[in-house]
């Protein structure tokens, strides 16, 4: 990590093959109330469901036995924005598997307050981005799929979609397609997202993040010097660690036996820094209420 800004640069895929993608966008949704007092309800329920989304995920990941003794690193809003968007095309059963994974109250939300709700938080992002994030999604389609209409116009205004046509039968060429689309929204950071694709591919859903901040008080590199890291109990690795002497805000929490910092960007951004005395302890029991709290 830079000592003056912090880079990050995440993206996920929602790979559709032949077979699993229904024509029929867009219909039987409910009428909405499109108010001011409802529209703020909506962003409310689902901000607050993409907090419990994001917690829920990362405990699924680091109990993943793939991730035992590896960085977890991702981003929560990029998967949530991703299956909403392939649920604006999804009916049924896969609609209802799709809002209950996201932590959507069916009761609650339509797929249409849900569309509301992220526009709304990207038009609000775009604006206090002050050009520090990069954020988006893009829809790759096979030229052989048609989708409605609808489909396409709820992705570009609500998600802020991209379209594209390809030929996924020329895997090489439909992947450099994507490869260099990814690269220019990340500044070149990922220049190779795609190594192969599947002929009977029918769609490709991409939602990525670029972050690029500098630090609200800047680390001196001078003062960057090697340090013994702790992994756990029994691990300590030599690493290279940033020092600063400031005042900064912390936290001791005692639920959790974790130590919190909160290092602030030059920005309407900042990082929340746990350090546990536990990592199992806090991963099994972290949930965004408690975090909130």
């Amino acid at each position: 990590m830079n000592a003056t800004r912090c880079v990050w640069i995440l993206s996920i895929i929602i790979c559709v093959a032949r077979g699993h993608v229904g024509n029929d966008i867009g219909q039987n949704q409910k009428e909405q109330d499109t108010s001011a007092d409802n529209s703020t309800e909506s962003l409310s329920l689902v901000t607050a469901a993409n907090r419990e989304f994001a917690f829920r995920l990362y405990r699924s990941l680091a109990a993943n036995p793939d991730s035992q003794g590896k960085n977890i690193f991702f981003s929560p809003v990029s998967v949530s924005v991703a299956l909403a968007a392939l649920a604006v095309g999804a009916r049924g059963e896969t609609h209802r598997q799709l809002f209950r994974g996201l932590v959507f109250n069916s009761t609650w939300l339509s797929q249409t307050d849900v569309d509301q709700a992220f526009q709304s938080l990207f038009e609000k992002t775009k604006k206090a981005s002050n050009e520090v994030t990069s954020e988006g999604t893009a829809v790759f389609m096979d030229n052989l799929f048609k989708p409605q209409p609808e489909f396409l116009d709820t992705l570009k205004k609500s998600y802020f979609a991209d379209g594209f046509n390809v030929d996924f039968t020329k895997s090489s060429e439909s992947a450099n397609t994507i490869n260099k689309y990814v690269e220019e929204k990340t500044s070149g950071k990922i220049d190779k997202l795609v190594e192969s694709l599947d002929p009977t591919t029918v769609m490709y859903l991409i939602s990525y993040i670029f972050f690029k901040g500098k630090w609200e008080t800047p680390f001196d590199p001078d003062l960057t010097k090697e340090d013994l890291f702790m992994v756990d109990e029994k691990t300590k690795i030599p690493v290279q660690m940033m020092n600063i002497e400031k005042r900064f805000e912390t936290y001791r929490d005692q639920m959790f036996n974790t130590s919190v910092l909160h290092l602030p960007f030059n920005s309407s951004h900042s990082m929340l820094l746990l350090l546990p005395d536990d990592m199992a302890k806090l991963e099994n029991a972290i949930s965004a209420a408690h975090v909130t709290k």
